[in-house]
């Protein structure tokens, strides 16, 4: 259960909010008074190079939301539920359990595949795959990548097919830190350059070429990220970008958290200046 909100969150961590922390950078000027936490991780040493608002990443708990669908489909297809060439056209509509999970991206005039999917981040096509998932399955394996400690209440199976189609899309069942994420996203820079995992990370570069994530760009390299829009329990709008840089030969894992309806407009541009600074030398 969501105990507080992230203004909540903030203030009671006021004293830590602002500079270094583990002996690490400060991501504070980035968030241009945003409010919200960020970490910056080295993915061959796990060592974070920067934080912002380090008992906030580290503590904070809230959805992942749509940061969860590389996983998602990465499971599948490491386990030959789900091919790289499938190809299904997305309908744009999508209600689970009464509720609109609409799709908010552009109408195509081609199908959906894994590599669009996670660009342009269609909850049609993955809540319709995490279908495959045998029960329990997909709540297992978003522990083990997260590391939440079995029993610890992060992760909600749930039963029937809404519940599992929900928690693929990140909306409910599951709760993670910026921090936790940002380790999450380490296991994925450290896969990035196995063949089941090119569909997963093409689109994750498309996601910055051309779909939900292009205020993450930066000159130069190519950067793999994802969105995600979400609300908390207790209402709060929570944007979210994690991704690493470079795409095929990464380097560093970031993650930003903060208050907002948009992880595309609001997440993402946080995201971008930090990843720019990195390859600048400035951090």
């Amino acid at each position: 259960m969501l105990r507080r909100e992230l203004p909540a969150a903030l203030s009671a961590f006021a004293a830590c909010t602002v500079g270094r922390a583990h002996g690490s950078a400060s991501l504070e000027p980035f968030f241009e008074s945003r409010e919200g936490a960020g970490v910056l991780l080295d993915v061959r040493s796990r060592r974070t190079i920067a934080m912002r608002a380090a008992a906030v990443a580290d503590g904070f708990l809230a959805p992942p939301g749509s940061t969860v669908k590389p996983f998602v489909l990465a499971a599948l297809l490491r386990d030959g539920k789900l091919s790289a060439t499938e190809a299904w056209p997305c309908p744009g509509r999508l209600t689970i359990g009464g509720r609109s999970f609409d799709c908010s991206h552009p109408q195509l005039d081609f199908p959906m595949r894994v590599e669009t999917a996670i660009a342009y981040s269609c909850n049609c096509f993955v809540a319709r795959v995490a279908e495959r998932f045998a029960p329990g399955e997909l709540a297992s394996e978003l522990a083990r990548v997260g590391r939440i400690r079995p029993g610890a209440g992060r992760i909600r199976p749930g039963a029937g097919p809404d519940a599992v189609r929900l928690l693929a899309l990140g909306e409910e069942g599951i709760l993670t830190t910026a921090a936790e994420l940002a380790m999450a996203y380490r296991g994925l820079a450290l896969q990035a350059g196995r063949a089941e995992m090119q569909a997963v990370v093409t689109g994750m570069e498309g996601a910055v070429e051309y779909g939900t994530a292009q205020r993450a760009g930066v000159a130069g390299v190519k950067v793999a990220g994802k969105t995600g829009s979400v609300r908390t329990e207790a209402g709060a709008r929570i944007a979210w970008f994690a991704g690493f840089v470079p795409s095929r030969a990464p380097e560093v894992v970031v993650t930003v958290m903060l208050q907002g309806h948009s992880g595309g407009s609001d997440a993402a541009p946080v995201a971008g200046r930090i990843l720019a600074a990195y390859r600048a030398g400035r951090l």
